[in-house]
């Protein structure tokens, strides 16, 4: 029962967890409307939005409005990149969040610590101290000619092995702590750095809830489409009412859409993990398991470059997100492999002072 009751704990706390980090954006636009004037809110966006495009304007990133054009011209097809951008940025994540949730689950569910919890036997442990409760995850160490165990976490040696060596809970815990920590950050940059989009730059008559506007009316210096608003999608408009409530129109800087888009793409990536060494080079199968492993990266492709036809974001927003992503990501790493050299170091001191003299 407590074993039971523990589990079901853990699950609404990583629920609860996801949930809120999934409401970032919306949580900003509360904090903004709360404490600031709509009105500095947007000249802060405005000034910053200015800011990123004399940045790429000096550096020749500056291509965004040609890309749309060229789009328009050419490809087409808006309806379909507008419902990409609106509905495929959460739906993908969540698919990917539950599933490595329930093979975390699956997997404590099935293990022998649990089945003997269930049955009322003693775990082995490495002194009192460490004694297993009935959910924790305990994974076998070895120490010299013995087997001893030590809870899951303790012994998650990311920065020494590989991914793969990894339970599944460990290899959840790692990649929740990634899109957890990067989703964080964002919001502190849609907080801090407040930026207005490219399609509301030469806007002029588009209101938010409190019949404000939130656009910056610069007609003759910016041709950009607000493809939704032109064009519409098959999931919501910028007009709809929770829309225009819930949504921060300037959490721009970093994309979300492309951190969460490449964190996808790396949970895939580690999950799958490399062709088998079993496999030769030149077989069939080595190049079927590559190509399943790496074609996930055509999806944050995609996605950035939806996010810039559509004219939601920026290149830079798309390089900060990758940037967020790749800082969070080696802070968990660093995370894990200094908690390893901490476990390992009284591991041993302990293993030495049960040897008998």
């Amino acid at each position: 029962r407590q074993a039971v009751v523990s589990l079901c704990l853990l699950a609404l706390t990583e629920l609860a967890l996801l949930t809120l980090t999934f409401c970032t954006n919306f949580l900003s636009a509360y904090i903004h409307n709360t404490l600031e004037v709509f009105h500095n809110f947007r000249l802060r966006s405005l000034a910053n939005a200015q800011s990123i495009v004399a940045f790429e304007r000096g550096t020749g990133l500056f291509f965004e409005q040609q890309l749309q054009q060229w789009h328009e011209t050419h490809l087409g097809g808006w309806r379909f990149w507008n419902t990409y951008y609106a509905g495929v940025h959460p739906v993908v994540t969540v698919i990917f969040l539950v599933f490595i949730l329930v093979r975390m689950f699956a997997w404590k569910l099935t293990r022998v610590n649990w089945k003997r919890a269930n049955e009322g036997a003693a775990s082995p442990s490495l002194s009192p101290s460490l004694s297993p409760s009935p959910v924790a995850d305990y994974v076998p160490l070895a120490s010299g000619d013995s087997l001893y165990y030590a809870p899951e976490g303790a012994s998650a040696v990311v920065g020494r092995s590989a991914f793969g060596d990894l339970s599944p809970a460990q290899q959840y815990r790692f990649l929740r702590a990634v899109w957890v920590l990067s989703a964080w950050v964002s919001f502190l940059g849609f907080l801090f750095i407040p930026t207005m989009p490219p399609r509301l730059l030469p806007v002029c008559d588009f209101l938010n809830a409190l019949g404000a506007n939130v656009g910056a009316c610069l007609t003759t210096e910016f041709s950009f489409i607000d493809s939704i608003g032109a064009h519409g999608s098959l999931l919501w408009d910028w007009n709809d009412e929770a829309v225009k409530t819930l949504n921060n129109p300037y959490a721009a800087f970093p994309s979300q859409h492309t951190i969460f888009a490449a964190w996808c793409a790396i949970a895939w990536i580690k999950l799958i993990g490399p062709a088998s060494p079993a496999l030769s080079v030149s077989s069939s199968a080595y190049w079927l398991r590559a190509l399943m492993r790496w074609a996930i990266l055509l999806y944050p492709m995609a996605t950035i470059y939806c996010i810039v036809i559509t004219a939601n974001h920026y290149i830079s927003d798309a390089l900060g997100g990758l940037v967020v992503l790749a800082f969070s990501y080696a802070a968990v790493h660093l995370y894990y492999t200094l908690r390893t050299r901490s476990f390992s170091a009284s591991k041993r001191a302990l293993f030495r002072s049960t040897l008998p003299y």
